[in-house]
């Protein structure tokens, strides 16, 4: 099997490799250099801003003193992008590029929490500005990620409005409910390339390299119309950083401790319980090729018994460009662990405990995912790109089943976007996969899949037009957006389906400050090998295979709309400034055929088609700036009605009420911040775990109530380049569960030290 998957894969490499000599070559231009430096208002350089030639492939983030050099830019008049998160985004039109000659600049960003011209590629699979979006899409950006010090990933995503996650599943707006190790109905991608495993379908979080990430780009309901299979439910794009044209060597060192449980009977060690972790990282340009590696290693304790996590991850990113207009680039993720198999308590009183028989047991995986994306601008209006990828997954247990699988996921795609004029951007492409898997609990099954993707974009009615012909009444924009995609899917001899997803998209520009937006979409999800296959039995619980599963479907409608003060989002520079920005939507989803796993008449646990439900909700989110962006306040609301139709009951494991409230103080070189989220009692489990004895007290669960704090002591404002964060979690120490029989982490104190040299 690894022997044909490695062909597949290389025969994809050679062939991007061998398209690219058959398109055409660009015609030969002169070329200049541009060089400069990226600074605060108050002269503070500013490290790992993007800086960015328009209609090139050209670009450079700053070095630890707010320099770039960007060597190969075409002479004449260019545009330059300059962007960097919690700052105002800035664009530099006509600078002069001399042939042979350096042309240097000096540029001054200033703070914005507000911000409305945010790129985002993941909702069209394209370059457009939030405000032009029909969708609901949040962002977390890499100074968020670094102020919570989040280690794994899942957790950045528990402060997202419209997202809560059970133990180590996402979803997004009620989508997912719990299934362990069997499939997600949110699609998760690193750099646009989709990050799950061939055999099970789930989100692998442990791969991703949290200290790489730039930014995440998350779009709400179903995106199927462009992603396929998984994406019924929404999609998660993880951005990695822009590798800087100078060397930067970065380091990452943090330690922490777990607290005493809250009850002396859960106290199941003599010893204080520690966490840790390192991180190094180097990036450089090497002649036309740009290099960035990382290595990570993590240890931890655990607040529980037979919970420790041991793992270590690499990550490699390298561009070679041919060409100002032509490039090819390759990335590595890949991470070793091991970890105590924890799946439940032993009973409330021994919450911290699994049960006596599991203690001992563990998990052990070697997972990487690797690609190869080759992009070139034929012209201003026309751009390539074509990706090939391989996920590797290979993990075992020693539970009393001794459980493993082998899997690998290889898949090729390539895309066009092409400008036919201002007003009008058209999207298409194809895309293929296949996998192989060899387990002792899914058997040796063979899936593969096609599609073709099409979407159109066109603005009815342009800023231009309205302007230009004194439209009394009429929006200041409006976009439409049409799109839709065929899939084809094959899992081994029990499925093989064609399925149609179509999206419509509105976007209404009112005003400078208001925004209306409402879309329709289809989605669908293919069942994995392990809900199809399954026969293993772990923790008392049977789980037998049922090859009769067919695939589950969706539509997903919102209305919603955006309004933001100052127009343009800029913050006044006054001391009483402030600035504001408010999202509101309303949404349902419609689902056929959920796949749901249940308890037989005998106790078995099988997944089936069991479900027809319902999900409707309002989500709003409102950022607050006050004293010139000094002070930042965020409240984020869901309501959630979440019905299963056929039992007429409330959906497994979805809160009806979500609440995210954060601030964030600013002064000089000192950063405070305080979160708070709620969610009510989940309203309905898997009874069948309590009636049968499964998990002991398992119907013990309460609301949450969960507040973390943190401070930040920014050593750069000093000419030092370092940070250090101090965050501590669960100030208060609740006790709550967000999986039955599973006790959320009890306060812990995290200390971080980062720096840049």
């Amino acid at each position: 099997m690894k022997n044909n998957v490695i062909q597949i894969f290389l025969g994809l490499i050679f062939l991007i490799l061998f398209c690219s000599t058959l398109l055409p070559q660009q015609v030969k231009i002169e070329r200049g250099i541009l060089s400069g430096q990226v600074k605060e208002e108050n002269g503070t350089p500013l490290i790992g801003a993007h800086v960015r030639i328009e209609k090139t492939l050209l670009g450079s983030a700053t070095s630890r003193n707010g320099t770039f050099r960007i060597t190969k830019v075409p002479a004449g008049l260019v545009s330059v992008r300059i962007s960097m998160i919690g700052y105002e985004t800035k664009l530099l039109t006509n600078i002069e590029i001399k042939p042979n000659e350096e042309t240097k600049l000096e540029i001054v960003l200033r703070q914005s929490a507000i911000e409305t011209n945010e790129v985002f590629v993941t909702a069209s699979r394209y370059e457009q500005k939030i405000s032009e979006i029909p969708v609901s899409v949040s962002l977390i950006n890499s100074k968020e990620l670094s102020l919570r010090s989040i280690i794994e990933f899942d957790d950045a995503l528990r402060y997202v409005p419209g997202i809560n996650v059970n133990y180590d599943q996402v979803s997004i707006r009620g989508s997912n409910g719990y299934s362990r190790g069997a499939g997600s109905r949110v699609l998760m991608l690193f750099d646009g390339i989709p990050l799950y495993s061939g055999d099970t379908g789930e989100l692998i979080f442990q791969v991703i390299p949290v200290y790489e990430i730039e930014r995440v780009e998350i779009v709400k309901g179903a995106g199927s119309a462009l992603y396929g299979s998984s994406a019924m439910g929404g999609v998660i794009n993880i951005i990695s950083k822009e590798t800087s044209v100078n060397p930067i060597y970065y380091f990452k060192s943090f330690g922490g401790f777990y607290d005493k449980p809250y009850y002396d009977e859960w106290r199941w060690s003599d010893r204080t319980r520690f966490f840790n972790g390192l991180t190094f990282s180097h990036s450089r340009k090497i002649g036309d090729m740009s290099l960035s590696l990382s290595i990570q290693r993590y240890e931890n304790d655990s607040y529980r018994l037979n919970n420790f996590t041991k793992r270590y991850n690499i990550f490699l990113k390298s561009k070679f460009n041919f060409t100002t207009f032509e490039n090819l680039s390759f990335l590595l993720n890949l991470t070793t662990y091991r970890n105590g198999n924890f799946v439940f308590w032993r009973d409330s009183r021994n919450a911290l405990m699994p049960p006596a028989d599991a203690v001992g047991q563990t998990v052990n995986a070697l997972r990487f995912n690797t690609h190869l994306s080759y992009q070139k601008v034929f012209s201003d209006d026309l751009l390539f790109i074509s990706r090939a990828s391989l996920f590797h997954n290979d993990w075992k247990d020693d539970t009393e089943s001794q459980n493993s699988s082998k899997s690998d996921l290889v898949r090729a795609e390539a895309q066009v976007n092409y400008i036919l004029s201002e007003n009008h951007k058209f999207t298409s492409g194809i895309e293929g996969n296949f996998s192989l898997i060899e387990s002792n609990i899914f058997g040796k099954p063979e899936a593969y899949g096609a599609a073709f993707f099409i979407q159109d974009e066109i603005k009815v009615l342009s800023r231009r037009d309205v302007q230009m012909h004194h439209y009394v009444g009429f929006p200041k924009g409006l976009n439409a957006t049409l799109g839709g995609r065929l899939d084809y899917q094959k899992v081994d001899t029990a499925v093989s389906e064609i399925q149609v997803n179509p999206k419509l998209g509105l976007n209404f520009q009112l005003s400078d400050n208001l925004v209306l937006r409402a879309s329709a979409g289809r989605g669908y999800r293919a069942p994995t090998s392990a809900e199809l296959f399954t026969t293993t039995s772990v923790s008392g619980i049977t789980v037998k295979p049922n090859p009769l599963l067919k695939s589950e479907s969706g539509w997903s409608f919102e209305v919603g709309g955006n309004y933001i003060y100052p127009a343009g989002g800029g913050i006044y520079s006054n001391p009483s400034a402030y600035g504001l920005k408010f999202d509101v939507a309303i949404f349902q989803s419609e689902y056929y055929d959920l796949i749901e796993p249940g308890f037989d008449n005998v106790g078995q646990v099988t997944f089936d088609n069991i479900t027809r439900a319902r999900i409707q909700g309002v989500e709003s989110k409102l950022t607050i700036s006050l004293f010139d962006n000094l002070w930042e306040m965020n409240f984020g609301y869901s309501y959630l009605w979440a019905r299963d139709l056929n039992l007429n009951k409330f959906l497994k494991y979805r809160p009806r009420h979500l609440l995210y409230i954060s601030n964030n103080f600013k002064y000089d070189f000192v950063e405070l911040g305080i979160d708070f989220r709620y969610w009510n009692r989940i309203e309905n489990i898997d009874e069948e775990f309590i009636q049968l004895n499964i998990i002991k007290d398992g119907d013990l669960r309460d609301k949450v109530l969960v507040t973390d704090v943190r401070i930040l002591f920014d050593l750069i404002h000093f000419e030092l380049p370092l940070r250090l964060y101090l965050n501590v979690n669960n100030l208060f120490n609740y006790n709550y569960v967000e999986l039955i029989g599973n006790v959320a982490p009890i306060r812990h104190f995290t200390f971080t030290l980062e720096g840049i040299l």
